[in-house]
């Protein structure tokens, strides 16, 4: 793993929810459910406003995103929102807006663009970032970074700092939410090779079942298998592949 690069891997936090947030501030600490063809909140007594909750829902709608506190009683992304509502029955349901998270999208990377212009888009709601030719340090950047994102939106985010992409995605998700995160050759193998071997971008729940089936939890039991029983057991190319990335090797 060369020492020489810095890439940054910066992911908006809950960003569909966050954005939602910024037009119903009296939502924040609450456990908030984005999704399916839900009814907007409503006026009522003395101009407080409604909102549907999520045991209200009958369709087959899915959660497109939700607040940490709507995760902290279970509700994820992707999950139906039916099935949600036995976990989190009293939690706000609120449509998604597209349109509005394009726009904040697009402004959050104009502000990282503004400070560090080498970027690879990933999707909406995150981006690496080659940090490698600029002179500040590592925790700099990434404060002059998450600072330049709350200016442009009203938004956090978390940056994980590694000198390859697998190792900066995994960091990025250690201190969420608003948090940072910076991995260096001294340090990298103590914080990442405890976490289950799934938090490899690209570790599905198949292979991580596959993984368990052959006694391998973590991603520092996956470094420590032999790349030729990974390669016996899932084929040349993601054998080798997840041996390099245990590795920190990407």
């Amino acid at each position: 793993m060369s020492s020489r690069r810095r890439i940054a891997h910066l992911d908006m936090d809950a960003f569909y929810a966050s954005v939602e947030l910024l037009d119903y501030p009296e939502l924040r600490g609450q456990a908030v459910v984005v999704g399916g063809r839900s009814a907007p909140p409503s006026s009522g007594a003395a101009g407080h406003r409604v909102f549907p909750r999520l045991r209200d829902y009958v369709g087959r709608g899915v959660v497109t995103t939700s607040t940490y506190e709507a995760r902290a009683l279970g509700v994820f992304s992707g999950m139906g929102l039916m099935k949600s509502a036995q976990s989190a029955p009293d939690a706000i349901l609120l449509p998604a807006n597209f349109e509005a998270y394009r726009r904040y999208s697009h402004r959050f990377k104009a502000a990282v663009a503004a400070i560090a212009p080498m970027i690879e888009d990933r999707g909406i709601d995150e981006i690496y970032i080659d940090l490698s030719a600029l002179e500040a340090e590592s925790q700099v950047l990434a404060e002059r970074l998450r600072q330049g994102v709350r200016d442009a939106t009203g938004l956090s985010c978390s940056i994980g700092i590694s000198p390859n992409k697998t190792l900066s995605k995994i960091a990025s998700d250690l201190n969420k939410p608003n948090g940072i995160t910076v991995l260096g050759e001294a340090d990298w193998r103590q914080r990442i090779w405890p976490l289950p071997a799934r938090k490899i971008n690209g570790i599905g729940p198949k292979v991580a079942a596959r993984l368990a089936q052959l006694d391998i939890a973590t991603i520092g039991a996956l470094a420590a298998a032999p790349e030729a029983f990974l390669v016996a057991h899932f084929g040349v190319a993601s054998g080798r592949w997840m041996h390099r990335v245990a590795n920190g090797i990407d």
